[in-house]
């Protein structure tokens, strides 16, 4: 069966988003008024939101042993990881 490439990353893209939105709330409700302290735990909790839907999204998909999918799924996971972790980063300095 071939493998529609932009449907995966286009999905995939959602399921990123929908972190984003998570990781959100739970900074402004959990880490936000912590001060720089709790930033590092945070970028863990990035780190490992990122990987948990990477790895969901793999397996509800069933894409493991297709390499275009995975790296696909992989760069798009890495650079929201990246940019949050970089957005999240400015704020903790202002």
């Amino acid at each position: 069966m071939e493998i529609d490439y932009t449907d995966i990353e286009n999905r995939f893209d959602c399921a990123c988003k929908d972190v984003v939105t998570n990781l959100s709330s739970m900074y402004k409700s959990d880490y936000q008024s912590h001060g720089p302290e709790k930033l590092l735990t945070f970028f863990e909790l990035i780190q490992k939101e990122f990987d948990a839907v990477e790895m969901l999204f793999i397996r509800e998909n069933k894409v493991s042993s297709d390499p275009g999918a995975l790296h696909a799924i992989r760069a798009i996971a890495k650079t929201y990881a990246k940019r949050c972790i970089d957005d999240y980063g400015k704020i903790a300095t202002k």
